[in-house]
């Protein structure tokens, strides 16, 4: 993405003085990291990076750009053309999978795509193309052609997954913290970059369990936080209250009293930053995932129709199964919409009653 050394913070800052002056940098990084959260700019950039690669193999400036040529892009991610393709692997040693760019892009991918466009021209203090009307026809095209329904979901790790993944763990150090990631990863529903977030600090024992301190979270980007409640398991090899604490045990007897509760091990068994350059040791999202497919191939089960999302979504699966109350459900997701939810239950409800059956076949 651009530099974003052209933020407009005042008019005329040359006839501020020097107290103030002195601020701009940082009052211009203020409003361009404070705005959105670390993931969502992220994502903006390579969504940029792309559409600025795709102009610049076209010849043409992809800022500003003109409402036409967002449209053009648009459709050319609805039907992407193979020999000139929207979106390219930016490196040959690039993630596995099929080549950006092959497939059509899901509508809700280029509205985020179309958002990340915009953001790059309201950073550089450009008018963004993208509330044109030819830029929203080519979006509603987009959905039309395309349709709105979510890709297929994950594989749900309800209860029964969770503790199958679990069966062969011993206790060494590495299956001690993945039985902590799993339990309390399913117990709290946590999405995967809010579980790995969690301090040592932030789980305190108390008698009927553990609270669980959620600092911030997708939906809670100002940090307003919430407390989730972590009930013991009713077997002690599932547990996830004995599962934290047992891991919380083997960090303490390493001498880590504070900072990340989810730490890399390296393959030799020690905790350490994941790389050279790193400060931290602190577990990133994806390593959730991975420890997630991990487990399930380890157990028989087929690792590629799991992800990080999967402990999310089998503790809702199973909570419904449960007769667990959406209102209770929604208090330990933080869903902000019932609807979300609801689209679990409507999942998990498929065959208690099915409408197809008992009726005179």
């Amino acid at each position: 993405m651009p530099s974003p050394t052209a933020i407009t913070v005042v008019d005329a800052a040359s006839g501020l003085p020097p107290a103030l002056l002195r601020r701009l940098a940082d009052a211009r990084r203020f409003l361009r990291e404070g705005s959105h959260a670390s993931g969502t700019r992220r994502k903006y950039a390579e969504d940029f990076a792309q559409f600025s690669g795709w102009c610049q193999r076209n010849g043409v400036a992809p800022l500003p750009a003109e409402p036409g040529l967002l449209a053009l892009y648009i459709h050319a991610l609805v039907d992407p053309d193979p020999s000139n393709p929207p979106r390219v692997r930016r490196a040959v040693g690039g993630p596995r999978g099929p080549e950006p760019g092959q497939r059509p892009m899901h509508p809700s991918s280029i509205t985020r795509v179309v958002a990340a466009i915009r953001y790059a021209h309201t950073q550089q203090g450009v008018d963004p193309p993208t509330a044109h009307p030819l830029v929203q026809e080519a979006l509603r095209a987009a959905r039309r052609t395309l349709g709105v329904a979510p890709h297929r979901r994950v594989q749900a790790a309800v209860a029964e997954v969770v503790r199958r993944m679990l069966q062969g763990l011993d206790d060494s150090l590495r299956h001690r913290r993945d039985r902590a990631l799993l339990t309390l990863g399913f117990a709290g529903a946590f999405r995967r970059a809010a579980l790995v977030s969690l301090d040592l600090a932030d789980v305190v024992e108390v008698p009927e369990g553990l609270e669980v301190t959620l600092r911030r979270d997708k939906t809670d980007q100002t940090g307003a936080g919430r407390t989730l409640t972590i009930a013991p398991g009713s077997s002690p090899a599932s547990c996830p209250v004995r599962a934290t604490l047992a891991w919380i045990q083997a960090l303490a007897t390493l001498g880590f009293s504070d900072g990340p509760l989810f730490r890399f091990i390296d393959r030799h068994g020690n905790v350490r930053p994941a790389h050279g350059r790193s400060t931290s040791d602190r577990l990133g999202a994806q390593s959730v995932a991975l420890i997630v497919q991990r487990r399930a191939r380890a157990v028989g089960l087929d690792a590629t129709q799991f992800a990080g999302h999967s402990l999310r979504a089998g503790f809702v699966t199973s909570a419904v199964r449960a007769g667990k109350g959406v209102p209770k459900i929604m208090e330990q997701t933080g869903h902000r919409s019932a609807n979300t939810v609801m689209a679990y239950v409507r999942e998990a409800d498929r065959w208690r009653d099915p409408a197809s059956g008992g009726i005179g076949l």
